[in-house]
């Protein structure tokens, strides 16, 4: 197979650095191929969650091998429903409600995410001590409500019960952003909207969502990393050009949350700073132009002969 040697550097600086003789950075096919290169000793460590969640209880269990979740909270995937607001329904504030409170956060962290997973409350994750406030809006699973908020809305359901339908693209990066496409769909069956999900490639899907916008919802998964302003205000500030994946392609515009980006991003005071961010997660919550469903952690396995795989959400 393909693969990238890094050799020790003997006139390097440090003393008795670097420790390892050479790196080998394997390039495997695909995810699923890492815990049978793990298991079969062919790679000590499979970082940046390389292996599948579906295979990491099984694996965990393999004598010689070990599941490390800690060491990424810097950097913590999110598991979104991205909106195109260019779409009259989902211009409604009562609709993006609506599908709001259609999703079961639990069991998809427990079903899709086999537990490696937590609720989201908002764009910050719960691990970030410094930013994350749980003081937002928040849409508990309630289908009834749901299709009480669109009947309010003026969406009644059609003889076939339905009331619209919706073009879907689940991001086909992992296995739990497509379940969760095929979840989604179900759950806003529930209420009356007919998702009609359209798979793509991972070239195909960033053209339609974020050149084209030829997409009603979308399954996002960005990454969080570490500070609001450097990956999560992108999401919905507007402005953003065409063709800038991870951002707002939707059309959303906010000209009270746009100021308070700017406002956040151009002040230098830590204090100020984080209940400016505080102030932001309630805004996005209220007004939904995404939908925060799950966070993850990056996970690690490696087999015991590795240790010090060090505590640094950018080691590699």
């Amino acid at each position: 197979g393909q693969y990238y040697r890094l050799t020790r550097n003997d006139a390097y600086w440090g003393k008795d650095e670097p420790y390892l003789d050479e790196i080998v950075y394997q390039v495997l096919p695909d995810r699923t191929s890492a815990a049978a290169a793990l298991e079969a000793e062919e790679i000590q460590l499979a970082a940046f969650s390389a292996v599948p969640l579906a295979d990491l209880d099984r694996i965990s269990k393999v004598p010689g091998l070990k599941v490390i979740t800690k060491g990424y909270e810097g950097l913590t995937y999110q598991l979104v429903v991205e909106i195109n607001h260019r779409r009259k329904e989902l211009a409604d504030l009562k609709v993006r409600q609506a599908i709001a409170h259609a999703i079961d956060k639990d069991f998809v962290v427990k079903t899709i995410f086999l537990g490696y997973a937590a609720t989201a409350t908002g764009p910050v994750p719960k691990n970030d001590p410094q930013f994350y406030t749980a003081d937002v809006p928040t849409y508990p699973f309630d289908v009834a409500k749901a299709n009480a908020l669109l009947d309010e809305a003026g969406y009644k359901r059609a003889d076939d019960g339905k009331r619209f339908a919706l073009k879907l693209l689940p991001a086909p990066y992992f296995n739990e952003t497509k379940q969760f496409g095929d979840y989604l769909r179900q759950a806003l069956a529930a209420i009356g909207i007919d998702a009609q999900i359209v798979n793509n490639d991972s070239a195909a899907h960033i053209k339609a969502v974020y050149t084209d916008h030829a997409f009603d919802l979308a399954v996002g998964p960005p990454v969080f990393r570490g500070d609001p302003a450097i990956s999560t205000t992108i999401l919905v500030q507007s402005g953003i050009p065409d063709g800038v994946p991870f951002s707002n392609q939707g059309g959303y515009k906010n000209a009270e949350l746009d100021a308070l980006i700017v406002k956040a991003s151009e002040t230098l005071d830590t204090s100020a700073r984080t209940e400016l961010y505080k102030e932001f997660q309630k805004k996005v919550a209220a007004d939904l132009p995404l939908i925060n469903v799950a966070e993850w952690s990056f996970i690690s396995v490696a087999r015991d002969t590795v240790g010090n795989i060090a505590n640094n959400p950018r080691w590699a």
